[in-house]
């Protein structure tokens, strides 16, 4: 299997996954909901509310079960896009590259298995497979590795972030000199 159908692969199904885990967490406040108005109203609201809902009684009682067995209150939980808002958040503050710069930079992403180390140190671990690379000199190989060692952690996941989807048009350009 070649690492690039491996790393897309692995994004497939960490992406199915949060999306089975998200689902999951509205089935959770789903039930919430119902069990709170069951509460709210009394003896025979779970008959009263199957009959207004238009469902059994029996999917009443499960939501009410789940809900006793969900993980304690969603209030205390991040909204469910925040990372992706953080990683916008941060393009905005990256360094300008030249539109090579960026190319080469996300040639180097799609190429290279960014695995949990990469989370320590990803600018350095992105700086080290610049200088490993061979690239053009019009990429300006040193001075592109000394720009992925500055980026700060979030900036560095969110350009390769950026670069495995493919989006190389919300990265900060810099204009060529003529």
């Amino acid at each position: 299997m070649t690492s690039e159908l491996h790393r897309r692969l692995e994004a497939a199904h960490a992406r199915i996954q949060r999306g089975n885990d998200e689902r999951a967490a509205g089935a959770d406040d789903k039930a919430r909901a119902i069990a709170d108005e069951a509460a709210c109203r009394g003896r025979g609201g779970p008959k009263q509310l199957a009959d207004e809902l238009g469902v059994s009684e029996k999917t009443i009682s499960q939501a009410i079960a789940r809900a006793r067995n969900a993980p304690s209150s969603p209030s205390r939980t991040l909204p469910p896009d925040t990372l992706e808002r953080l990683l916008a958040a941060e393009l905005e503050t990256l360094p300008l590259l030249l539109p090579v710069q960026w190319e080469a930079v996300a040639w180097i992403v799609r190429g290279t298995i960014i695995d949990a180390m990469w989370i320590e140190q990803p600018g350095e671990f992105l700086a080290q497979e610049v200088e490993d690379a061979e690239l053009d000199e019009a990429v300006q190989p040193a001075a592109l590795a000394e720009t992925c060692r500055g980026l700060s952690r979030v900036q560095a996941l969110a350009v390769i972030d950026t670069c495995q989807r493919n989006d190389l048009t919300v990265l900060p350009v810099k204009k060529q000199a003529p």
